[in-house]
């Protein structure tokens, strides 16, 4: 005699060999889940059939697949320590959606160098908080901390934060003291990368010979006074997250044959040691044409095309004077705070003489003549006497373009300017004005005739 063959017996077989799995309706209730299921989310028997999955799994994503229409295949699931490729589908009649099953692949689509992929990027974030080596790492600045007012540079913040996401290296181009470094903070914070290391390396500020062991490091005993079990490089050091190499423009000749090869192939040699892949992406300054310095045989053409992917050229401040009052501000309320001042804003006179300069240092100057400014004042508003060595930086500089500077002429601005500095600091009393000096009375009335000082 024929045995009967128990259908339902063999499809509740399959489900429980599928491991976990459950099936809803298009309202969430629950009209199937594996002993596997339960057991993963703390379910009781008797399995609440019929009861909203949401009720007991809190942050399931099978109701919101059912109602975007959006599938999810293998995809990584992570719940109390455990890891597993999860697929979320829909269960469908001709057309129309009768509800969605949860079940996790035991034979996965995914290819082994996928999983591989998947899985070193998780390994390298863990490193990267395990670690903790925050010596240049971790950011400073964001976008929001550019003070304009100016379209150019406005422009240029929007650009940059679509460039950002993208993983295309970035040459930054700016005079010294622009805000280069800002950028290049800013741009690391806005890409998918801003939770990885972000390291930073000055190549004009290490010597010739230590840059490459700095930039690629070395394995244990690559050579005498080799640190025992070796150093990671700063490329290497940021693996995952996104290198800054500061003035690229200082960096050897012959070391940039070696870069290039980082950029193009994605791997590095240690010194001593073996070839290590590595993703990082690459931001690079400099205040100086690399193009022209292509021209001279001081930078490789090679290179130069490989970084330029992404031009970004920030303006100087003599171009966008109208962010000089602002950006003055800016750095009244900071100085205030920080050196505990009561500098309440700036005369009208010494914002005048602040927009007349042209600002070889850019921001960084600005800043530097107001803190240096603060030493002078005591309270209440930054005047012209509060800034006698930008008055001499510019008379000399008219002087000089004039071509008619002269020894004698300095020594009498400085000498000016000093005896305003006195007369502010002691109020006008001028007999303490003189003694501040070290020189008579009497000698202090000619100067203020001499110089119209009323």
């Amino acid at each position: 005699m024929k045995q009967s063959i128990n259908f339902e017996s063999i499809a509740k077989e399959f489900l429980e060999s599928l491991g976990v799995v459950v099936i809803i309706d298009t309202e969430s209730r629950i009209i199937y889940m594996t002993e596997k299921y339960a057991e993963l989310f703390d379910i009781p028997k008797p399995y609440p059939i019929g009861g909203k999955l949401y009720e007991f799994v809190p942050n399931e994503a099978l109701s919101a697949v059912i109602r975007t229409g959006k599938e999810s295949v293998e995809e990584f699931f992570e719940y109390e320590g455990r890891t597993m490729v999860i697929n979320r589908l829909l269960i469908r009649k001709d057309d129309q959606v009768l509800g969605g099953v949860a079940f996790t692949s035991t034979g996965s689509r995914l290819t082994l160098k996928q999983l591989e992929s998947k899985m070193s990027f998780l390994n390298k974030q863990v490193q990267f908080y395990r670690d903790n080596y925050f010596e240049n790492t971790g950011t400073k600045y964001n976008i929001d901390q550019i003070i304009t007012q100016d379209d150019e540079l406005k422009s240029l913040i929007d650009f940059t934060k679509r460039a950002a996401r993208t993983r295309s290296a970035i040459l930054i181009y700016g005079e010294s003291g622009t805000g280069k470094e800002l950028f290049a903070h800013s741009i690391h914070n806005l890409s998918q990368r801003a939770k990885m290391p972000f390291v930073i390396l000055n190549c004009a500020a290490i010597p010739d010979s230590l840059l490459e062991s700095e930039l690629f490091g070395y394995a244990e005993g690559a050579f005498t006074g080799a640190l025992k079990g070796g150093k990671k490089g700063k490329i290497e050091q940021a693996d995952g997250g996104t290198l800054l190499l500061d003035e690229i423009n200082s960096m050897p000749i012959q070391l940039q044959a070696k870069l290039l090869r980082v950029v193009q192939e994605k791997e590095i040699q240690v010194i001593g040691g073996n070839n290590k892949e590595i993703d990082v992406r690459f931001v690079f300054t400099t205040n100086q044409d690399l193009a022209e310095m292509v021209k001279e045989g001081k930078f490789r053409d090679d290179l130069y095309y490989r970084i330029n992917v992404v031009e970004l050229r920030i303006p100087p401040l003599r171009q966008r004077k109208g962010d000089i009052p602002i950006l003055v501000n800016h750095f009244i309320v900071k100085l205030n705070e920080e050196l505990g001042a009561h500098i309440t804003g700036i005369e009208k006179k010494a914002m005048d003489l602040l927009e007349s300069y042209q600002w070889p240092g850019n921001i960084r100057e600005l800043e530097n003549m107001i803190e240096r400014a603060f030493n002078y004042a005591n309270s209440g508003e930054l005047s012209m006497e509060d800034f006698e060595r930008l008055r001499l930086k510019i008379i000399i500089t008219e002087n000089k373009q004039e071509n008619s500077f002269t020894l004698r002429a300095a020594r009498e601005e400085a000498e000016k300017l000093a005896v305003l500095r006195a007369l502010k600091q002691t109020k006008g009393n001028k007999k303490k004005a003189a003694d501040l000096l070290e020189i008579d009375r009497s000698i202090l009335y000619d100067k203020i005739k001499k110089y119209n000082m009323r």
